[in-house]
């Protein structure tokens, strides 16, 4: 039986998380406090950049995952974001269908959720078998991926360009997937995937080797909180790119589930309003003028 992992990034909670494939792992765990509530797996252990949390996000659980973990299929998700592998037919690299939302709201990650989403072996096994890749399913929002990114989160510094350079230098055979990518419409959200084991550990190793060298490159009064994992997000989008135009291998995009509240604390992400969601569906061209206007 192959052994599937699904790395849960977790911070500062012990909500106990149910399910035979999923692994919550407290992330930032270097920098909790004695009294701070801590999981049984934490990104601390072993090779790690856990102190790098505040900048690299999720990120630091999935270094961890890949230096110190065994499994045949790899995956990352968030406390409050999952995928939903209830869909029979996803997009993927066989079916050109994508007319529904990118995610769903849920109360919290119950039993009865997670039943719901599929995040079982049986399921996500029997996906796996079929494609080699699993991404969150990517969301118009009516403006090129690189405009939303200087408008939300640049800071003084042009950050994409230095992001291109170093791509660029390190693996100029992705200069082309960068550049398409950071100008069309359709963007990747929340660092979140599924691979066999061989394309975890070269993605994680690709993504990684960018990110160290961007943060030699870039003058670190510069920088700015969850840089790292933003980026990171730009350049997930960069690989999918990458794999669907210059390989064959077989990749599929599912919807995510977002829970408003997570072991009783609520939300206060806008992404995660129901009101907003009915008002504004993702990838709808509503939540295209709203992301144009914002800020």
């Amino acid at each position: 039986m192959n052994k599937i992992k699904l790395f849960i990034s977790v911070f500062k909670s012990d909500t106990d998380i149910g399910g035979d494939i999923l692994a919550p792992v407290s992330a930032g765990a270097a920098l909790y406090d004695n009294d701070d509530p801590k999981l049984e797996l934490c990104d601390d252990a072993g090779d790690n950049i856990s102190r790098l949390n505040p900048q690299y996000c999720e990120l630091t659980v999935q270094y961890w995952a890949w230096k110190n973990c065994s499994f045949d299929f790899g995956g990352i998700m968030h406390q409050r974001r999952y995928f939903d592998f209830s869909d029979a037919s996803p997009y993927a690299y066989d079916n050109n269908r994508r007319s529904k939302k990118t995610y769903r709201i849920f109360d919290e990650p119950d039993a009865e959720t997670l039943r719901r989403l599929k995040t079982d072996h049986k399921t996500v096994s029997s996906l796996m078998k079929k494609y080699r890749v699993i991404a969150p399913l990517s969301e118009n929002i009516y403006q090129p991926v690189s405009r939303y990114y200087d408008k939300n989160d640049r800071r003084n510094y042009d950050d994409l360009a230095l992001l291109c350079s170093v791509t660029d230098d390190l693996y100029p055979e992705f200069s082309e997937s960068i550049r398409q990518y950071l100008s069309q419409s359709y963007s990747y959200f929340c660092n979140m995937f599924v691979m066999e084991r061989e394309l975890f550990c070269s993605y994680s190793e690709w993504l990684f080797n960018i990110l160290f060298e961007y943060d030699k490159r870039k003058p670190e009064k510069f920088f700015y909180p969850r840089e790292q994992g933003k980026l990171a997000e730009r350049l997930f989008g960069v690989y999918m790119t990458y794999l669907k135009s210059k390989t064959e291998i077989p990749w599929a995009e599912l919807p995510r589930a977002h829970f408003a509240s997570v072991g009783g604390v609520t939300a206060k992400n806008l992404s995660f309003s129901k009101s907003l969601y009915r008002l504004c569906p993702p990838g709808s061209r509503r939540r295209g003028v709203l992301r144009r206007i914002k800020r």
